[in-house]
């Protein structure tokens, strides 16, 4: 009985002492920057022509389709 409890009480310490050895994470980019694709407005796809209007227009029309007080009468 001494013996289980003293096992579980060195498993409990050392599952204590494991959740302290907290890393920094960071990224190392070589060159200093991010070297990546650059990155696009939404609208400037195919699927909108280029025009932020059209991309806004779908982004509402999106919206009114999750609202809960639309969906029963039908949108």
């Amino acid at each position: 009985m001494r013996r289980t409890s003293s096992l579980v009480a060195l498993a409990l310490a050392a599952g204590l002492q494991a959740g302290c050895g907290e890393f920094p994470q960071e990224a190392r980019y070589e060159g200093g920057s991010y070297a990546g694709k650059p990155d696009t407005p939404a609208w400037q796809s195919e699927a909108f022509d280029g025009k932020r209007e059209n991309w806004e227009r779908e982004i509402k029309r999106r919206n009114k389709l999750q609202s809960e007080y639309m969906r029963p009468g039908g949108a």
